[in-house]
């Protein structure tokens, strides 16, 4: 009775610590909605500019709903295949969710933020004002452009409508920062798995790590190829999505270079919810301490009726929200250096094979 009181308080603080967590995320994304609304800025400019003299391009190389299954469903499979099937762990699984929306959120509202501020002309900004290379607007041809004398040209001169809202929208790319965002932070989560800085260098996890990034920078220099940006766009968008995606990645996972770097980070719970049947546990209860991956502390984590209420062996398909926050398998088992990881009771070995806390 007293076990299944505490798995609800702790299914309770789990719903109230992650959900602020999904609950900013979500905030992020309504306020992006409401930011993309907002007309850019009209930057003014010069009609003899060879820079924005290109073409616009009807069909693009990845249009918005290609990047949005390369750069953020592709991602969330992977995570899902490797946390689910192959990890089995739900606290990987909803760890590696968390950061991934986190990543794309703050991608899109501060890529969106910055292109509304800074108001560049599309390299293709002059057919979509002018509609140099399409009759059907009747543009005046381009040898025949000219800007006020000793003046910049402004958006008044342009004649067609429909597209030129987004011709101011060139910096950063949108399509590079979203693409680096999602496929780099699945880079990290797979280098983490696989121990990519185990210092043994093996070239194929070197490959598997490198791929999304690979596929991230096509993506992005798609973009120069089809007019939509200059090459400085798509370098601050791939900067702004790479910074994003480690910020995100750090908030859940260890470092790539730590022995536990294919492991999320613990769940967030009060320590007075873990077992308290030890002097430590009742002593870290009344502190309020929150259990993190890298804590070592004797019989911390030995509850043994805390960890069958989350085992699946013991029924766990009534825990609902808490049973995303199973405890990963004990630290002390082989990494993927070859070495074995911390072993969290430093106490002396009993004849059972427990573990006596000293």
């Amino acid at each position: 009775m007293f076990s299944a009181l505490r798995l609800e308080r702790r299914t309770r603080e789990l719903c109230k610590s992650y959900g602020k967590d999904w609950g900013l995320v979500l905030l992020v994304l309504a306020a992006f909605s409401l930011i993309d609304q907002v007309e850019p800025f009209h930057r003014q400019f010069s009609v003899k500019d060879i820079t924005i003299q290109h073409p616009f391009a009807k069909q693009e190389t990845i249009p918005d709903w290609l990047l949005l299954i390369l750069a953020f469903l592709l991602p969330l499979g992977i995570i899902v295949l490797i946390a689910v099937f192959q990890r089995k762990s739900y606290t990987d699984l909803h760890n590696g969710f968390l950061g991934l929306f986190l990543t794309q959120a703050l991608v899109l509202i501060v890529t969106d933020s910055v292109k509304i501020t800074v108001g560049r002309p599309r390299p293709d900004f002059l057919d979509r004002c002018l509609s140099l290379y399409d009759n059907t607007y009747a543009g005046t041809p381009l040898h025949l452009l000219t800007d006020p004398p000793n003046l910049l040209s402004n958006s008044s001169i342009c004649t067609r409508a429909d597209l030129l809202r987004d011709g101011f929208k060139a910096f950063p790319s949108g399509h590079s920062s979203f693409s680096f965002g999602g496929l780099g932070y699945v880079s990290m989560y797979l280098a983490g798995k696989l121990h990519l800085f185990d210092e043994r260098g093996h070239i194929y996890k070197s490959l598997v790590v490198l791929a999304p990034l690979i596929l991230a920078a096509l993506i992005a220099t798609s973009r120069v190829s089809d007019y939509r940006h200059h090459w400085e766009d798509v370098t601050a968008g791939s900067f702004i999505g790479g910074v994003f995606a480690v910020f995100a990645y750090r908030q859940y996972y260890p470092s790539l270079g730590s022995v536990k770097s294919d492991r999320p980070f613990s769940p967030r719970v009060q320590e007075e919810l873990l077992p308290v049947g030890n002097l430590i546990g009742a002593f870290h209860s009344r502190h309020n301490r929150y259990r993190d991956a890298d804590d070592d502390m004797n019989g911390l984590l030995d509850g043994d009726d805390t960890i069958a209420h989350d085992s699946p062996e013991s029924g766990g398909s009534d825990l609902g929200f808490s049973q995303f926050f199973r405890r990963d398998p004990d630290d002390n088992m082989p990494t993927g250096n070859g070495q074995r990881g911390p072993n969290k009771n430093h106490g002396n070995s009993g004849t059972d094979g427990r573990s006596v806390a000293v």
